[in-house]
């Protein structure tokens, strides 16, 4: 599979965002999630955040741990 400037640099660039602020870290997770919603249904987003959570690094999960605790809690209010 030939892979794009975009999948060649996506390291680096979400370390860039996440250097950044918090507009752009959002628009960020925006995109990406859009992205997983209009394009597959449920059953093929599931396999795909399977697949994603295999190749994250373990002391990543903290952060991704944070957002899932600050999406509960504002859904609560």
């Amino acid at each position: 599979m030939i892979k794009s400037s975009i999948e060649k640099l996506s390291e680096t660039i979400g370390f860039e965002i996440g250097t950044s602020d918090d507009v752009t870290q959002g628009n960020l997770l925006n995109g990406f999630c859009s992205g997983l919603l209009n394009s597959m249904d449920d059953r093929k987003r599931e396999m795909q955040i399977c697949f994603i959570v295999d190749k994250l690094e373990a002391r990543n999960y903290k952060v991704i741990k944070e957002l899932a605790g600050f999406i509960e809690l504002k859904e609560k209010k």
